[in-house]
Order: structure tokens, then C-alpha cells, then sequence
């Protein structure tokens, strides 16, 4: 089609039904040739709610093809000067989704800092502001900060939305990007002296009045913003630019700020240090030392089995948190730390949950043995917790071995492991365990037949 049939294909569209409307500019659009040019070229001339239509086409086809407009780009910022206002947004969101193709990016996207900044003070939606604080990150606009963690505030409310959750991950890599590692520390923590000399150093040659902004919106965050931002971190599949805002939130005054830090940590456990970890294991909340405990099973024996190991034998420290230790050794597979507190008699209790974590890290034939000679001999205040793990290590092929330890103990272990195996054919009862059964010899089979339940 020539110019003129296009020119006069596009003015058509202002008499089609709205109902299809989609269908023919997405036409216009699938045409090929010079129409998406003629489109943008006419677009100023078209009334505004055509306008917001072809946009709307626009946007989309550039979201799927951007590399179909890497030869449209200053088409698309003629547009953008020349189009109505409400057609913007999705204009620039167009231009951001290209520019990842353009090579040259400067020229791409460095002076369209302007019109961004002018979304962003818009009514956009989060989807359009997110693709307007890429461009102002390409665009290097640090005025832009303030801007940028005020409509964060806005958006944590609906945090379990995706796109509020994606516009908080854009603007906090925007944020690390424009403002460096002590403004995501001051998201955290607007009052960390150390952050605020950092910003002021870092910031000398920037104009004091930004200076003066940036700190006045920070300074009215609180600790719940701090524990969203710190959750998003959790979250996000890019943690590790994230490890200022970890530390500050370690050392915050919040007690709900410092677990949810600690529970952030785990994906930056490379980058972190030792003395972080250490503070986080004797921090003076318990709910801070029960998440740290909890968090550290993930990082490496090298970096916390020492620590961990410590804090599960520490005989001051409160059940749940040593518990929780021994959980975090035992995602470790830290076998040596297990069996050196199994062997600690200050706590019965945790003395025997170590003995059954380390059981079930040994190879099955020693772990079942060692795990059994606990139960037998365990004092009848623990009988269950040790049962327990007990329980949770045989298998149905194991019968053979439990009838066995029965028939060898002293009456008082004989009449524990009757019970024991009575617990064990009701909760392993199915096929297995029936040819289990099968290979036992028959006055064995008939002991267990009064055991199993009809």
C-alpha cells in the first residue's frame, strides 16, 4: 500500500464501531511496510482517544518486536513532543522497551530525562513508571531519587500485587544505580550517621537543594517500610546488590526490622562477613537469634557451622533458639557438630534432638543402630523425642532389624520396643511393609499380626 492508501486507510479508522477498533489499527500495524511510521507521523493530527487507541497497538507491538523499532526511535520521540499528553506513558514505555536494542544508548535515551520525569509526577500506572525509572536510570537523572521512593511508599501497600511488587524491585535497583550504596542504606535506617556521611561525601558535587530532598523524604520512613523493603530483598532474584541494605538492617534499633533482615540474608550469604554473622547469633532479641539460627542452615559449614554450633550449646540461650541451631547444622549436614552437642549433658532435651538429627545424616545401617540404642536407653521424659526420630529413620524393610533389638534387650527395653514397633506397622502399614512381613519367619509374622491393627 503507498503512502496516500495508508494516510487514508488511518483517517477511516475515526469511523470504525469502537468494537472494532482493536482489530483495525492491529491491521495497520500487522501491514508492514511504512505503516507504523505513517501511524506515529499522524498521530498529533488524530483525535485524543484515537490517539490513545493507536498508542495502546503501538506500545505492544514494540513490547513483542522492539527491534522492529530500533529504525522508528526518533519517529517515536517526534511522537512523544507532539502527541497529547495522555498518550505519553506508553509512548516512553515503548522507547524503553527499544532502546535495549539501540547501541548507541546515550543517544537512545539520554535526553528524554525530561518527559520521564514528567510520568513520573503523573498518574500513570506502575506498570508506565517502572518503564520511566529505566529510562531515568539510562538517563543517569538522580533528581529523579525523591521522586522515586515517594511512590514507592505508595505502591508497598498492595505489595502482594505483581506489579507492585515489580515497580518496588525496578525502583530499587534504579535507586542503588542513581544514588549509590547509602541511599538504599538510609531506606532502611534514614537515621545511620555512617550512611548519611557516606551520602554527603559521595553526593559533594551534586546540587545541595536534591541533597536536601532526598533526606527529607527519607527521614519520614519508618520500620515498616524498612521490613517491606527488606522482604522484597528476600525476595527478589537480584539479592546481592541488596548487601548494604541487609547490613543496615542487622544493626537497626527495630527488633522486627533486624529478623527480617537476618531472613534476607541467606541468597548474599557469600558476600557477607563474619562479624555480621556473629552480631546476628548474639543479637539481645530472641526473635532476632531464633530467625538467625533459622537463616544460617543455608549458608556454608565454613561461614557458620562454628557459630551455629556454638549457639546450640550455649546453656543460657532459650530452647527454641538452640533447637532451631541444631535444625540449621543439620541443613548443613554438619554431622561432627551434631554428635560433639549429642554429647553435652547440660540439656537432656537437646542433647537427644541432636542425637536423632545426626542419626538421620549417618549411613542408614549406622544411623538406625545408633538412633535405636538411644531409644532403649533414653530416660521416659524423652521416650517420644527420641521415637520420633527414630520414626522418621526406618524404613518398612527395617522390621527385621527393630525385631531383632526387642528380642536382645532386658525386659524394661523389651516392653519399650513392643510399643515401638506396635507405633511402627500402624504408620508404615502398605505394601511394602507386607513384603517386609512376608520374608520374617511365621512365628514371627504371628507376633506381628497381634500388633498390626485389623
Amino acid at each position: 500500500m503507498d503512502i496516500a492508501g495508508l494516510r487514508e486507510r488511518i483517517l477511516d479508522l475515526q469511523k470504525v464501531p469502537g468494537r472494532k477498533l482493536n482489530d483495525a489499527v492491529c491491521d495497520i500495524i500487522d501491514a508492514g511496510g511504512y505503516s507504523v511510521a505513517v501511524l506515529l507521523d499522524m498521530l498529533p493530527e488524530l483525535p485524543v482517544k484515537l490517539q490513545q487507541k493507536i498508542v495502546e497497538k503501538i506500545e505492544d507491538f514494540f513490547y513483542f518486536h522492539p527491534e522492529n523499532g530500533v529504525k522508528l526511535f526518533r519517529r517515536l520521540k517526534k511522537a512523544l513532543e507532539r502527541a497529547d499528553q495522555s498518550c505519553h506513558a506508553r509512548l516512553l514505555a515503548a522507547m524503553a522497551d527499544i532502546s535495549e536494542k539501540v547501541e548507541e544508548q546515550d543517544f537512545a535515551v539520554g535526553d528524554l530525562g525530561d518527559q520521564a520525569m514528567a510520568i513520573l509526577e503523573s498518574d500513570a500506572d506502575l506498570g508506565r513508571l517502572s518503564k520511566a525509572i529505566e529510562v531515568l536510570v539510562k538517563a543517569s537523572e538522580s533528581r529523579s531519587i525523591p521522586f522515586i521512593i515517594k511512590i514507592m511508599v505508595k505502591s508497598i501497600g498492595g505489595l502482594d500485587n505483581f506489579q507492585n511488587y515489580q515497580f518496588v524491585e525496578t525502583a530499587l535497583l534504579a535507586l542503588k544505580r542513581l544514588g549509590g550504596e547509602p541511599v538504599i542504606r538510609l531506606l532502611i535506617n534514614p537515621s545511620s550517621e555512617t550512611a548519611v556521611r557516606q551520602l554527603r561525601l559521595e553526593w559533594r558535587n551534586h546540587d545541595e537543594k536534591l541533597l536536601n530532598e532526598t533526606f527529607s523524604v527519607l527521614q519520614h520512613l519508618d520500620a515498616d517500610f524498612a521490613q517491606v523493603m527488606l522482604k522484597v530483598v528476600d525476595l527478589s532474584d537480584f539479592n546481592l546488590p541488596f548487601i548494604a541494605m541487609i547490613n543496615e538492617g542487622v544493626s537497626h534499633s527495630d527488633k522486627w526490622v533486624r529478623q527480617t533482615a537476618v531472613a534476607s540474608m541467606q541468597k548474599a550469604s557469600e558476600a557477607l562477613s563474619p562479624e555480621v554473622l556473629s552480631r546476628m547469633l548474639n543479637d539481645s532479641a530472641g526473635e532476632v537469634r531464633l530467625m538467625a539460627a533459622t537463616s544460617l542452615g543455608g549458608f556454608s559449614v565454613e561461614q557458620t557451622g562454628n557459630v551455629l554450633e556454638e549457639l546450640a550449646s550455649r546453656p543460657g540461650e532459650s530452647r527454641e533458639i538452640r533447637l532451631n541451631a541444631l535444625y540449621a547444622l543439620f541443613a548443613q549436614k554438619n554431622l561432627g557438630a551434631l554428635k560433639n552437642i549429642a554429647t553435652q549433658p547440660d540439656s537432656m532435651q537437646i542433647a537427644v534432638n541432636a542425637q536423632g538429627l545426626a542419626a538421620l545424616l549417618m549411613p542408614h545401617e549406622d544411623g538406625l543402630k545408633s538412633q535405636t540404642t538411644a531409644y532403649c536407653l533414653a530416660k521416659s521424659e524423652l521416650l517420644g523425642e527420641v521415637g520420633h526420630y527414630l520414626m522418621e529413620l526406618a524404613e518398612p524393610e527395617d522390621i527385621e532389624y527393630l525385631i531383632k533389638a526387642h528380642s536382645t534387650g532386658n525386659a524394661t527395653q523389651r516392653e519399650r520396643m513392643i510399643d515401638f514397633i506396635r507405633q511402627f506397622v500402624d504408620k508404615k502399614a502398605g505394601p511394602r511393609l507386607n513384603v517386609a512381613i512376608g520374608r520374617l519367619a511365621e512365628p514371627e509374622q504371628k507376633a506381628l499380626r497381634l500388633l498390626m491393627p485389623a
